[in-house]
């Protein structure tokens, strides 16, 4: 446990070599990335998974967290593991985090992995339904909320034919704490355009996308990746809003591609 201006954040620190960062999405937490941790470290890498601000066992001391709260938190955990650069992954709200990670601080990145994810703001309907949702986690609390997004964020192949996968799933986002949801999500609503973020990134991007994510629904990571100057998009097959677990084997698959091509070039 490391303690931040933001509260105190939990991250895993295992392998050695090059090292990987992962950033989960609303309502995970850092053990969404068992099977990239055991894998990739197995591959030789030094893999860190981080718990956003208000989830897991970082906890959130204000009624709002900002995006970049986030990101200063995630600079806080590599500075106590004494990394300098980084692979970094983000998925869906940890896509955001890891874009606003990039902007605030320019050449700690080496390369960067956006799954399931957008750059741009939200609607006004949905900023406001953000808001809303927020205030509906801190006042009735997230068990009922985690039924609804379970069948969201998982495609209803995976619901149906990998009950293990939806039991994890659904065991993550039952113990995430309301008010730290409610502050995540708040600041989520609040946060920046980060188009322009996108635009300039001057590294190499993977942008990673299920075939059945009901959000993205084939639009939003194309158009992420093409904003990217240098980026590669991978469609996972048969997997929704959350490939790395849904379909971990061809996740894994798309990332250690990107890595050999990283170490090719480098």
């Amino acid at each position: 446990m490391l303690r931040t201006p933001a509260g105190p954040v939990g991250y895993t620190d295992d392998g050695t070599g090059p090292a990987l960062v992962f950033v989960h999405g609303f309502l995970f937490d850092k053990r969404m990335w068992a099977p990239q941790v055991a894998r990739f470290t197995a591959r030789g890498y030094r893999v860190i998974t981080v718990d956003m601000v208000g989830f897991g066992a970082s906890t959130a001391i204000s009624a709002t967290v900002p995006m970049g709260a986030h990101s200063a938190a995630l600079a806080a955990v590599l500075a106590a593991c004494d990394v300098d650069t980084v692979v970094l992954t983000g998925y869906s709200m940890g896509g955001q985090v890891a874009l606003d990670f990039v902007a605030a601080h320019p050449g700690r990145v080496r390369a960067l992995v956006l799954s399931d994810t957008f750059a741009g703001l939200d609607s006004a309907e949905v900023k406001a339904s953000r808001f809303a949702l927020a205030d509906r986690l801190a006042a009735d609390g997230v068990a009922d909320y985690a039924e609804e997004f379970l069948p969201l964020v998982l495609s209803p192949r995976t619901v149906a034919q990998r009950p293990a996968v939806a039991e994890r799933a659904r065991t993550m986002m039952r113990a995430a704490d309301p008010a730290g949801a409610a502050a995540a999500l708040r600041g989520r609503a609040e946060r920046r355009d980060y188009t322009g973020v996108a635009r300039t990134l001057d590294v190499p991007a993977l942008v990673i996308v299920g075939a059945e994510d009901q959000f993205d629904r084939g639009v939003l990571g194309a158009d992420l990746a093409a904003t990217i100057p240098d980026a590669r998009l991978t469609v996972i097959d048969e997997a929704g809003h959350t490939p790395n677990m849904e379909r971990p084997e061809a996740f894994d698959d798309a990332l250690a591609a990107f890595l050999d091509s990283l170490t090719r070039v480098g």
